[in-house]
């Protein structure tokens, strides 16, 4: 049991790690159109618009102009 474990800790210290991947925005979940009409929960769309943001890696500083174009101007 012992060699074996040596054999493993050998093992991991000549493991060389993978680059790390480049941050890349994806187009995975699809999130609705706001329109304002008096159905629509502003908060409950907000809370979706955050999960999409997640899985579809976009950044915090683009997040802002992609919220502005699901907007449609009677929102407003």
């Amino acid at each position: 049991m012992a060699q074996a474990l040596t054999v493993l800790a050998q093992a991991l210290e000549n493991l060389q790690l993978a680059p790390a991947q480049a941050f890349r925005e994806q187009n995975i979940a699809q999130v609705p159109k706001f329109h304002g009409y008096g159905n629509e929960d502003p908060t409950k769309w907000a809370k979706r618009f955050d999960v999409v943001c997640l899985t579809n890696n976009w950044r915090s500083v683009r997040q802002k102009d992609i919220a502005e174009s699901f907007f449609n101007r009677p929102a407003f």
